[in-house]
């Protein structure tokens, strides 16, 4: 996981992979925050942002997912959001899973699991495998 804030992305550019500061580039170029909801190709189907109308749920309400080909960029535009994450857990099996045709994985909750806040203005990397809970009602 990667944490960090949009208004650093030139500044730490040659910190991150390459392909996630692409992105967030693209992303800043973009103005996210006026577009519609939707799906924007950056650098056709490897690279791509999904702009979505986010409504916070209760963690009972929130399966964990895991993309196991991509790294999934969060970036909340209008409110602060919510995030569960736990590293990938071996002996976690995925209640619905999409990896095939999606690239997407939704698991039971995780052990060891930690929640944070993401305000506008900041983002976070989930990397492949890594266990995300998007969407959590604060």
């Amino acid at each position: 996981m990667i944490l960090g804030l949009l208004s650093d992305v030139d500044r730490h550019a040659q910190r991150l992979p390459a392909a996630i500061a692409r992105a967030l580039a693209a992303f800043q170029a973009q103005g996210l925050a006026g577009k519609p909801p939707g799906r924007y190709e950056i650098e056709g189907e490897q690279m791509f942002c999904l702009i979505q109308d986010a409504t916070p749920r209760a963690v009972a309400d929130c399966l964990s997912e895991a993309h196991h080909r991509h790294a999934d960029i969060q970036i909340p535009l209008g409110a602060t959001e919510r995030f569960g994450f736990a590293l990938p857990q071996a002996d976690l099996a995925p209640c619905d899973d999409q990896l095939e045709s999606r690239d997407l994985a939704f698991y039971p909750t995780p052990a060891n699991e930690f929640f944070m806040d993401v305000e506008p203005g900041a983002y976070v990397v989930f990397l492949p495998t890594e266990l995300h809970r998007p969407c959590v009602l604060i």
